[in-house]
């Protein structure tokens, strides 16, 4: 029997520790088929939103292994590969905007480190 995904919103982890997954890859193709310029995800907490965006990261990065059986294996142009930015808001708290500046700028840093993209400003705003 399988696991229950709980309290997991890395879609790596739910698909290599075998757990339940609703296959909602369908959507990531989806939104790449029609796009928009903004995307409000509106469902309750604990209702998936993390790991759907965690998907969708995975999909633009190109990790097809991850996908073996689910819709986009064979959906998806995997030879194509996109640089992520991946901010995580809820990790920390910002008492001043030096504070919320600095940190938005060492996540960039980092994402344009790990995506090799050379980035021309120092400071996100």
């Amino acid at each position: 029997m399988k696991k229950l995904p709980i309290s997991k919103a890395v879609f790596r982890e739910v698909i290599e520790e075998n757990c339940c997954y609703v296959d909602k890859t369908k959507y990531v193709k989806m939104l790449e088929e029609h796009p928009s310029k903004y995307l409000f995800i509106s469902r309750p907490r604990r209702f998936g939103k993390s790991l759907f965006l965690d998907t969708l990261r995975a999909a633009y990065a190109g990790e097809k292994e991850l996908f073996k059986g689910l819709y986009l294996e064979n959906n998806w142009d995997w030879s194509k590969k996109y640089p992520i930015i991946s901010i995580d808001w809820g990790n920390g708290t910002a008492t001043t905007k030096e504070e919320l500046l600095t940190s938005m700028s060492a996540t960039l840093r980092r994402s344009a480190y790990l995506n090799k993209v050379e980035l021309t400003e120092d400071a996100p705003i």
